[in-house]
């Protein structure tokens, strides 16, 4: 069967550039699973056509008059399926997409038929609105093996329960990698499994130990002296690219550097942004000039997209990155090695999990241009290079529940007596009985975890009984919304009724919170955390309260426009760091004001202020700049440092002074000045109505 003799093949072939071809035998099987109403879970290798199989699944329940969520973990990845949704507007399909502020009310999906979201995003709408729900008539959930990940994993599983829970008509559409319990799953999920291991490009494994590869029954030598530099000149020379995955920041940056200066490549990356940039942006522009590059969390967004597209058009040859980038964006590759097999965690060095191996070795081959893919995996010493043939010969683990540790059961009960699905402890025990955990585990099994937590609602008056009955109170409703840990609730409502307006205090209590990653206190930090534990009159106290206080200074450098390289050196973090702190803490500081609102009215306006200067890393002084399109915190005080204190000013100004300040050019100057002009206007017609 051929993709134009589908339903909708006007459409499916839009969204493959009009390219027709036959279908693999499991999307026939899939398909007609589809066409029969039931839930699906499709496990297949990467590139084997899993998102075609989500596609007609959404043009089927929209012809019917149906909506739809697509579900996906990451952020990157929604951007990724929702412009190529967006391809369906001229065919009257409405796509919308919808990522971050988890205060938002699910009264967003009736504007689409289709809404590409995170799974926290997901999970945020139930905890809002469950009865939402009841218009979703199919939810797509991409990457489904990935409820068995302890970080991203329970946010889905939550919401694909809830979703049932609510909606047992919905129709589910998993789309996987392998899962080794794939029949477990989908009992889970009340899902047909459909399992293949074919690829549409072949995936051959092979292992380099002391200067030979051994691949595909040969023995290849290796030039010794430069074993990694060989191997990618190798694959390059052949007209491919290569994904090479290590195990830490600094090796990615050595292994990087030491490749952009053996392999000798000239490339063209044009690079636009603020001038000057971080010290890792001028690395990026550096080496991707001669294409290779780095890839790791602590690079900025901007950054990490600037490589990924490098390497999709082909200026970029080596990507050296860390494991996160294989879970991340599609992003194939000729050839994969993976340098690093063990990694350092909980103070002792393990090797890594064989899902992610298998995780890795799947980018390579790329579909559109590559007949076979190369996974290869470096072995430094026996033992490694037997652990290396264990790999290529095992089966990913399986899938296992996250959902049973004590803060994720305590936030989910919030949720639950929030929302009316749960009245009682074994209200909360039966809907935890149709998770993944409660498939896998009895309920006495997590009764406990569920008796703390329900206590901890009740002590901390998140919850009150009424009735015989649990329900959440005013503050337990706006946490819940809010989406945060009840934990971080507690600790900015204990310091709002208590607090005098101090900078350095919010942004303490925030970093206090378990929804923000706290950074690593260093030797050298001793003398940061001390000195700004003495100004707010706290303890450094144990590694813990150390980390909460070295990430509240590096917060308050940020708003207070310490410049990025002095910030970086200073806690040794990296632009992405910061961001994903910032992040964070700009939610908590909304929470803060929410908070504020129920407690203490007179300090809202204070956290509302705070959340923007963390969003923008800037003082109260400069704010409106900074809502000016394409003006940041460097431009911004630079308007401001040359007499422009506002938008009206800007809006007001000759061309000609504008242009005289460094760094904005002609049509910088221009385009800031209109823009300020609309800014403005928009500003003042709010304020009349």
């Amino acid at each position: 069967m051929k993709l134009s003799e589908l339903p909708f093949s006007e459409k499916l072939l839009e969204l493959h550039e009009g390219n027709d071809f036959n279908l693999y035998e499991h999307q026939i099987k899939a398909i007609k699973i589809i066409q029969e109403g039931k839930s699906l879970i499709l496990s297949v290798p990467t590139a084997a056509g899993k998102t075609l199989i989500g596609y007609y699944a959404i043009l089927k329940h929209s012809q019917a008059g149906g909506k739809s969520l697509y579900v996906v973990p990451l952020k990157a990845l929604a951007t990724e399926k929702y412009q190529e949704l967006k391809k369906l507007h001229r065919h009257g399909l409405r796509v919308g997409l919808a990522v971050g502020d988890y205060d938002q009310s699910p009264d967003l999906m009736k504007r689409y038929d289709v809404l590409v979201c995170t799974s926290e995003k997901a999970d945020s709408f139930f905890h809002h609105d469950p009865s939402a729900f009841f218009d979703i008539s199919l939810i797509v959930a991409d990457e489904t093996h990935l409820i068995g990940d302890p970080g991203r994993g329970p946010r889905m599983e939550m919401f694909l329960t809830a979703a049932r829970f609510i909606n047992p008509d919905v129709q589910i559409i998993g789309l996987s990698a392998t899962i080794t319990n794939l029949e477990e799953i989908s009992q889970w999920l009340g899902a047909e499994p459909v399992f293949s291991d074919f690829r549409p490009v072949n995936l051959i494994k092979g292992i380099l130990f002391r200067g030979v590869l051994q691949m595909d029954g040969e023995a290849i030598p290796v030039a010794k002296y430069d074993e990694l530099g060989s191997l990618c000149r190798r694959f390059i020379d052949e007209g491919g690219q290569v994904l090479l995955f290590v195990n830490s920041r600094k090796r990615s940056e050595e292994v990087a550097r030491k490749l952009s200066l053996s392999l000798d490549l000239n490339s063209s990356c044009p690079v636009e942004s603020e001038e000057g940039g971080d010290r890792y942006h001028r690395m990026v522009t550096e080496m991707s000039r001669k294409g290779v590059c780095f890839h790791h969390a602590g690079l900025s967004y901007e950054d990490r997209v600037f490589i990924e597209d490098g390497f999709r058009n082909g200026l970029i040859k080596v990507i050296v990155a860390t494991p996160t980038l294989a879970a991340g964006v599609n992003l194939p590759a000729r050839a994969v090695i993976i340098r690093d097999i063990t990694r350092f965690s909980d103070g002792s060095v393990d090797y890594i999990s064989t899902t992610e191996v298998n995780q890795m070795l799947g980018r390579a081959g790329r579909p559109k241009y590559d007949k076979v893919g190369y996974g290869i995996i470096y072995a430094s010493s026996p033992t490694s290079f037997e652990m290396a043939q264990e790999y290529l010969v095992s089966e990913p683990e399986p899938i296992r529940s996250w959902l049973g540790a004590d803060p994720l059961i305590r936030f989910n009960s919030l949720a639950l007596i929030a929302t009316g699905l749960a009245r009682d402890i074994d209200g909360i025990l039966n809907f935890l009985s149709k998770t993944l955990l409660g498939h896998q585990k009895t309920i006495e099994e997590f009764r406990r975890p569920v008796e703390r937590a329900f206590t901890f609602l009740l002590d901390k008056s998140l919850i009150r009984i009424r009735n015989d009955k649990a329900e959440a109170t005013q503050f337990g409703r706006v946490a819940s919304d809010l989406y945060i840990d009840p934990v971080s609730a507690v600790i900015l409502k204990d310091y709002i009724e208590k607090e005098e307006g101090s900078e350095a205090g919010a942004l303490y209590a925030i970093s206090q919170c378990p929804d923000i990653p706290t950074l690593t206190v260093r030797r050298d930090d001793f003398d940061i955390v001390e000195h700004f534990a003495e100004e707010i009159g706290a303890e450094p106290g144990d590694e813990e309260n150390s980390g909460s206080l070295k990430t509240a200074a590096m917060l308050r450098d940020w708003i207070n426009e310490v410049d990025l390289d002095s910030i970086c050196e200073r806690y040794g973090v990296g632009p992405g760091d910061i961001q994903s702190r910032t992040s964070s803490a700009e939610w908590l500081s909304h929470s803060m004001s929410r908070i504020a609102a129920l407690y203490r009215k007179e300090r809202a306006r204070f956290y509302e202020m705070l959340t923007f200067r963390i969003s923008e890393g800037v003082k109260e002084e400069v704010w409106e700049l900074t809502t000016i399109p394409n003006i940041g915190r460097v431009r911004a005080r630079r308007l401001f440092n040359s007499g422009f204190k506002n938008l009206r000013s800007v809006a007001d100004a000759p061309l000609e002074r504008i242009i005289r300040i460094p760094g904005f050019s002609s049509k910088l100057a221009q385009d800031t000045i209109d823009n300020a002009k609309s800014v403005l206007g928009r500003m003042e017609a709010w304020r009349s109505t």
